[in-house]
């Protein structure tokens, strides 16, 4: 069949694609007096009937869960290779699995951090989680789980729960993405995982932390291997920069880091971070057929959901509006 079996879910992507919210409904979102106008806007979009059933401002938060697991429903029906659109669900599977773990240790109930969008249902890992039974997970999210019960039993300290599984979330998804041989997911994830490192390093150092935190946070399969990281390590920020002024993400290091340099926050660094790895998603509208435009419309809506819920914040704490457009992303259309 080759690329003819994206043929239906690529139709159906471009349909969806019409209706994402374009600049000029972000931008009276921000020019909004308040969050009541805000909801008053999203009811004239995609968003409509889930803001009929708000019962509260607060109830936003609903409004955009629902959507973007619809969103993720969908493209699990109509993908032709549904574990690759899956990869991108893994990270609120091992959210749940962090947020259980240390719940437990902790002694505390934290069930509304909790989120239904992951591939396994919430009440099943809250079973896995109260038995300390994994057998039925992935093995190799199972593997990292049951490491990382086993660290804190040694050193409790629930950070320790966030590098094993990021870990474990970063090598299945590349794993997945090699194992279908897609190679535009590769670059994709490699890329992330280079950002997430470096912002890693800075924050390492940031805390004084030394060489042996660095190996455990360090992310596999990026470009940037473990001994970059580790030669750069007692290295000025400024040789950081140098060292990455040629990669595809140079300008995001330089402009990232220096900001990073006179203020202390990676704020910059993330935003811009984000942005990049949006313009790769966004390459998903030029290509005909393939798994691109349905990862590009599934990070689109990512994002969509993320400025809405940034721009709703703001209003909510009467946050200037240049500082709340300041704050966004980038958009898909």
């Amino acid at each position: 069949m080759g690329e003819n079996k994206y043929l239906y879910a690529v139709t159906r992507i471009r349909a969806l694609e019409t209706k994402l919210l374009d600049k000029a409904k972000i931008e009276r979102m921000i020019e909004a007096k308040n969050a009541d106008e805000i909801i008053k806007i999203l009811s004239e979009t995609e968003y409509g009937s889930l803001v009929s059933e708000m019962q509260d401002i607060e109830d936003y938060e609903t409004v955009l869960s629902k959507e973007l697991s619809k969103t993720y429903g969908l493209l699990r029906e109509i993908s032709p290779v549904p574990e690759l659109t899956d990869l991108f669900s893994l990270k609120y599977d091992i959210h749940n699995i962090k947020t259980l773990l240390k719940s437990s240790y902790l002694g505390e109930e934290n069930d509304e951090l909790l989120n239904s969008i992951g591939t396994i249902p919430v009440q099943h890992l809250q079973k896995m989680v109260k038995e300390k039974d994994f057998r039925d997970l992935d093995p190799i999210i199972r593997e990292c789980v049951e490491q990382a019960v086993g660290d804190f039993t040694v050193n409790p300290d629930p950070q320790l729960i966030d590098v094993t599984l990021d870990k474990c979330l970063y090598n299945l998804m590349y794993k997945n993405a090699k194992d279908n041989k897609n190679s535009f997911l590769m670059d994709y994830i490699s890329v992330q995982i280079d950002l997430i490192n470096i912002k890693s390093l800075v924050r390492i150092k940031a805390m004084g932390y030394g060489r042996d935190f660095l190996k455990k946070v360090i992310l596999m399969n990026g470009k940037l291997d473990y001994a970059f990281f580790n030669d750069v390590f007692d290295e000025s920020f400024e040789t950081l920069i140098d060292r990455l002024a040629f990669r595809d993400y140079g300008k995001v290091v330089e402009e990232g880091i220096s900001n990073y340099i006179k203020t202390k926050s990676l704020t910059k660094f993330e935003k811009l971070s984000d942005d990049f790895i949006f313009e790769i998603a966004k390459k998903g509208k030029y290509v005909a057929f393939g798994i691109e435009p349905l990862i590009g419309y599934l990070m689109a809506k990512e994002n969509e959901t993320k400025m809405i819920r940034m721009i709703m914040v703001g209003k909510i704490n009467e946050i200037p509006n240049e500082l709340i457009r300041e704050r966004l992303r980038d958009i898909y259309v």
